[in-house]
């Protein structure tokens, strides 16, 4: 983010954090990031899960769909359904059919710069006001609605990712929510609201068990326009589970929306230009709930942010990706590249304006992509957001407790730790790491992302095919010269001139040279110099389907002994480009497999996990040609444990252009090890 952002945040973060009472509680580490995926054209479930899947993979907490626009479709519970058939981990949160969530509202004349940058236009806090009486489209005192019965089928259908958009009562927004508009949208509290809420449940207090047989739009099955078989998901017919509580979502850009969201809402959505404004809501927000009894802690509030990615980090300009976001009628928008965004966020986070973001893509087919292929990627290389899921649900995912219930609930039984909890806990602990290997493989700057590996000494004119600029090898590192035109960067900002690079070190995300959304990384290898070229748009992570790997086996984990040579011992093996280079080995790894003891030859990087490239009666058959293992670091007396279930492939079966070497002299064993990745799929 550049500087003229961060000033603005850094002087009111200053005044915020020297009360010493927000501040510090509020950050809670990492970031909390979902998406608006709602596609103008209304293409029906499959685009829309294609999308969800993408945010998926980018480990997104949640996605928000809508059917706001009341042309035909699919709306927004069936869309919900169905694409939470075609997910697993993601959040879904829905937009009840009639009401415009704040980021699809149609659009308004821009304001003039002054205007849009006054206070109010940003719902900065303003003196407080008695909270919202009851209406049509909440319960008793102010209160939201019951939960209809549909959002809690969707809720198990979903396996606990559901949520349900929640708008403050009294107004125009809550009465099409409940399918009323006009002068009888603000009738009496407890008026017959839409068809979608008919089967709401009982008042606030009383059990939240859903009436039998109610289906996905409010009807009884006595009632249904057509037979249950004949509805697009029938699951959704069949009687809500009681206690299920799908995270609720409200907006709270105005004072009495933010009233609303500090008493009812999990996660509330705020609108700011700046990260002082962010502070300012956010404060007003937490202090609403700590005088309606609530934790403030047990709030989520996450800056909702336009966002235009097409034109990349040249788009961006004072007032967008270059100072911070711009004001708009529809609400702040950022414009500029996938990098500067990352910054930005960062930034932002850094000065605790916020839990997270809602960002709202201009062009979601587009800017979905960038988003999680660049942005994302980014933030999870900082440490700043996920690489993998926490659980299986959107409460845990956004890190929120359960909601307590006050009725009797079945006797726990206490667990006895059986002979096999070992056995069940490095299970758990496998599919843990299969999960993050496939994160890893099939991240933006991936193995998977790898389309080049250019030697310069090759390129006697240090031209590169495909790559522009001149690349000229020195003994000492790279150097490239470009004009501004060949649309090289250089630390994200547009190259022109002479420079010096030395090997990247960094995760590939992060190397100096790019071009456009590519990576150029430059690398030695025994003192030649080279670039690698990363594409998150290779067709190898387009055509990528998984990897085979046998289910888990305590039989193939076994107590091993390193021992380590005198002295380091340089061997020269073959790799996979058809060149041999020298191959450091560190000592030996003593194990019993198969009823007898095999050693096998390893390497080591100072003091950390062992290295092992193997080979056994599988590979070339059911397996790949040789495979890699890194047992954990060995303790003072050698122990380690070798874990055959973790053997994984090496680079160069994701892509050609690896210089993976080939297993040792000896390093073939003569068993069948048929634990671990085998292949891709």
């Amino acid at each position: 983010m550049r500087a003229t952002g961060a000033g603005k945040g850094t002087g009111r973060r200053s005044a915020v954090a020297g009360g010493g009472r927000m501040s510090g509680r509020y950050r809670r580490g990492m970031l909390h990031l979902a998406a608006a995926v709602d596609l103008p054209d209304r293409p029906g479930a499959g685009p829309c899960a294609e999308l969800v899947r993408l945010a998926e993979h980018g480990r997104l907490d949640f996605v928000t769909l809508g059917d706001s626009t009341g042309r035909p479709g699919a709306e927004a519970l069936d869309l919900l359904a169905a694409v939470a058939s075609a997910t697993r981990r993601i959040g879904l949160v829905g937009v009840l059919p009639g009401a415009v969530a704040p980021w699809a509202a149609p659009a308004a004349p821009e304001p003039t710069a002054s205007a849009a940058l006054e206070p109010a236009a940003w719902a900065v806090p303003e003196p407080a006001t008695p909270e919202p009486v009851g209406s049509a489209a909440s319960g008793p005192a102010g209160r939201p609605a019951p939960e209809p019965a549909a959002w809690a089928v969707l809720d198990r259908i979903a396996g606990g990712r559901a949520g349900r958009w929640i708008e403050a009562p009294g107004t125009e927004a809550a009465a099409r929510a409940a399918g009323r508009t006009g002068p009888e949208a603000a009738g009496p509290a407890g008026a017959a609201r839409g068809p979608w809420d008919a089967a709401g449940g009982a008042a606030e207090g009383a059990p939240d068990v859903p009436e039998a047989g109610v289906g996905v739009r409010g009807a009884t099955a006595s009632s249904a326009s057509a037979p249950a078989r004949d509805h697009p998901h029938p699951t959704l017919l069949a009687p809500a589970p009681p206690r299920t509580h799908p995270v609720r979502v409200a907006d709270a850009g105005t004072r009495p929306a933010r009233a609303f969201a500090a008493r009812f809402a999990d996660v509330a959505l705020v609108r700011a230009a700046t990260p002082a404004q962010a502070v300012a809501v956010r404060e007003d927000l937490r202090s609403r709930a700590t005088r309606s009894g609530r934790d403030p802690g047990a709030l989520r509030i996450l800056v909702s942010l336009r966002v235009d990615l097409g034109g990349g980090e040249r788009a961006a300009e004072p007032g967008h990706g270059g100072g911070g976001p711009r004001p708009t009628a529809q609400g702040p928008l950022y414009r500029g590249g996938p990098v500067d965004l990352a910054d930005l966020l960062a930034a932002w986070h850094t000065e605790g304006a916020a839990d997270g973001f809602h960002l709202v893509p201009v062009e979601p087919r587009r800017d979905l992509e960038r988003l999680v292929n660049g942005t994302v990627a980014l933030l999870q290389h900082r440490g700043l957001f996920r690489t993998f899921y926490p659980g299986g649900t959107l409460r845990e995912h956004l890190g929120l407790a359960r909601p307590v219930h006050h009725s009797p609930r079945p006797k726990k039984i206490k667990h006895i730790k059986g002979w096999n909890s070992m056995a069940i806990d490095a299970s758990d602990a496998w599919k843990q790491w299969r999960e993050k290997r496939e994160e890893s493989v099939t991240a933006p700057y991936g193995p998977l992302a790898l389309t080049a590996t250019h030697w310069i000494e090759d390129q006697p004119e240090g031209r590169l095919p495909d790559i522009p600029g001149t690349w000229v090898a020195d003994g000492e590192g790279v150097v490239l010269t470009a004009v501004e035109t060949d649309g090289l960067q250089v630390d994200r900002r547009p190259f022109g001139g002479e420079i010096r690079l030395t090997a990247d070190t960094g995760p590939e995300a992060a190397a100096r040279v790019s071009l456009g959304e590519k990576r150029l990384v430059v690398l030695v290898r025994e003192g030649v110099w080279g670039v690698r070229v990363y594409d998150p748009g290779a067709e190898a992570r387009r055509a990528f389907r998984g990897i085979e790997a046998t289910a888990y086996d305590p039989g193939w984990a076994v107590p091993g002994r390193f021992t380590p040579y005198d002295a380091r011992r340089v061997v020269r093996l073959g790799n996979a480009d058809g060149r041999a280079r020298g191959f450091a080995l560190a000592g030996e790894l003593a194990f019993t497999v198969g009823g007898r003891e095999r050693t096998l030859a390893v390497a080591r990087q100072g003091e950390g996990p062992l290295w092992v490239v193997f080979a056994d009666a599988t590979s070339g058959d059911t397996s790949f040609r040789f495979r890699f293992l890194f047992p954990d670091a060995p303790d003072a007396q050698g122990r380690t444990t070798v874990d055959f279930n973790r053997a994984q492939l090496p680079p160069c079966a994701f892509a050609d252009h690896f210089l993976c070497p080939f297993p040792p002299p000896g390093n073939t064993l003569d068993i069948a090890v048929e634990a671990g990745e085998r292949t891709l799929r």
